[in-house]
């Protein structure tokens, strides 16, 4: 029987002011984690953060000479507290995100390069005792942080990559699960997976990791929401959850392979006048005027802090729900300020989109913006 997939992403800056550390983690209950970030230089896979990465030693844990220290020990030494929790959790490594995809295009352009880099991959897995590893390049041909190189030639590169390093991670001996695995992140925005071979990618990868998320934005020209699973009546970013995953499907990627990301955290509109937008949302499909201070950058609210303030009873918020795009809002008439997240509900619905269809599990960015593990704990209601 298929057992979906819950895929977390721990990001490596988690131990500073966010003082969520490996131990907070609430591993029981995911398949995968995934360590965000490794950098890509030089050809080379590299530490992202020496320090939180293999330095950083954990009062609770007992080190024997030779022990990797900082997260990495904690997530994939068998005898570290965090493992022991879970000892059938998966970790794996991501490489680039959006702040370290500068160097993918140069190195995929050469079968020289390309082989430089998976080979330091197999070296980096078997050193540091990860079971795989996620390719996060934002993002092949165009889009991504401005100023990273492009090329055609980007998605033939890529699907040659893949394959070459599915050869070469089974070419090694084999880690605890039996097999190293290789995964993808990729956009839900069509502009920038229509230029994937999909289908190619989808034969040697063990899953797609679909970014569902950030569709709307301080960039949109109105406001709306920015992870809804189907199509709104009262504002559109042109994306959904289900547009994207049937584009995937179609383009020949089995259903098992494919991964629906949802976001823990809101995206917020400021300047938003109620009355300039239609139906019973109020604040949604408006002109907004730039974004209000978030958690930890402007315009985006991790869920936890959302439950803290804006959710609370008392706050000049007020929820409602957008019925057909199945995605939840909260407005403010004082503040003028719309938030677009997802809630205990929405992310009912997406668990069970991922059941009814078929799919190969959810992926989470990110693990410390829960309340309490409450999103997960509901995803899990359905998924196990």
């Amino acid at each position: 029987m298929h057992r979906p997939r819950k895929i977390a992403y721990y990001p490596a800056w988690a131990i500073y002011d966010r003082k969520f550390n490996p131990a907070d983690v609430p591993v029981e209950r995911l398949t995968h984690i995934n360590y965000g970030f490794a950098n890509l230089v030089n050809n080379k896979i590299a530490l992202g953060d020496p320090w939180a990465d293999v330095e950083k030693p954990w009062p609770d844990t007992q080190y024997q000479p030779g022990d990797i220290k900082g997260s990495f020990g904690e997530f994939n030494n068998p005898a570290s507290p965090v493992r022991r929790r879970n000892p059938h959790l998966r970790s794996i490594i991501s490489v680039g995100g959006w702040t370290w995809s500068a160097g993918f295009s140069k190195m995929t352009s050469a079968y020289e390069s390309r082989m430089e880099f998976i080979r330091s991959v197999g070296e980096f897995l078997q050193k540091y005792q990860f079971d795989g590893v996620d390719i996060d390049w934002e993002h092949p041909v165009e889009g991504g942080m401005e100023g990273n190189p492009h090329s055609p030639a980007d998605a033939t590169n890529y699907a040659h990559l893949l394959y070459d390093l599915r050869t070469h991670l089974d070419s090694l001996p084999p880690p605890r699960f039996g097999r190293y695995e290789i995964s993808i992140s990729t956009s839900a925005a069509r502009s920038v997976y229509r230029h994937l071979d999909l289908a190619a990618i989808a034969h040697v990868v063990d899953t797609i990791n679909i970014m569902t998320y950030d569709y709307a934005g301080a960039w949109s020209p109105t406001t709306a929401h920015q992870q809804n699973l189907f199509e709104s009546s009262l504002a559109s970013s042109g994306i959904t959850g289900d547009t994207t995953v049937s584009d995937y499907i179609r383009a020949g990627v089995p259903p098992e392979k494919v991964v629906l990301g949802i976001g823990f955290y809101g995206r917020g509109f400021a300047h938003v006048k109620h009355e300039q937008g239609r139906g019973p949302v109020p604040g949604l499909g408006c002109p907004f005027s730039g974004v209000p201070k978030g958690t930890w950058e402007d315009g985006v609210f991790d869920y936890k802090a959302l439950r803290a303030d804006q959710m609370l009873a008392n706050s000049s918020y007020t929820p409602y729900w957008d019925d057909r795009a199945q995605a939840p809002v909260l407005y403010s008439e004082k503040e003028c300020v719309l938030i677009t997240f997802d809630d205990p509900v929405s992310v009912s619905w997406k668990a069970d989109y991922v059941l009814r269809r078929r799919l190969g599990g959810v992926m989470i960015w990110e693990i410390t913006q829960d309340y309490n593990s409450e999103l997960l704990a509901k995803i899990c209601e359905y998924l196990g």
